[in-house]
């Protein structure tokens, strides 16, 4: 059961990035970190707030919202 949400929620980003090429970082990164538990690597880091607010911030159309993006996904491999 935890496998079909992870599923889930990665066939979403998936789509996500088809329908917004600038997703794909995301959606990578998601792929990459998923761990054999059907949860995310570091699922409670505190990066994932700011990933999950710099998204926001990229559909609300910041320009600066993709570096910020990136920034957090980086910190995430720490």
């Amino acid at each position: 059961m935890i496998f079909t949400r992870l599923h889930k929620r990665l066939r979403d980003m998936r789509d996500e990035a088809i329908r917004r090429p600038q997703y794909r970082v995301v959606y990578m990164h998601a792929l990459s970190v998923a761990h054999m538990d059907g949860r995310l690597i570091a699922d409670d880091h505190p990066s994932w707030e700011r990933v999950h607010e710099a998204i926001a911030a990229a559909r609300a159309g910041d320009p600066n919202a993709l570096d910020a993006i990136e920034r957090e996904l980086l910190r995430l491999k720490e």
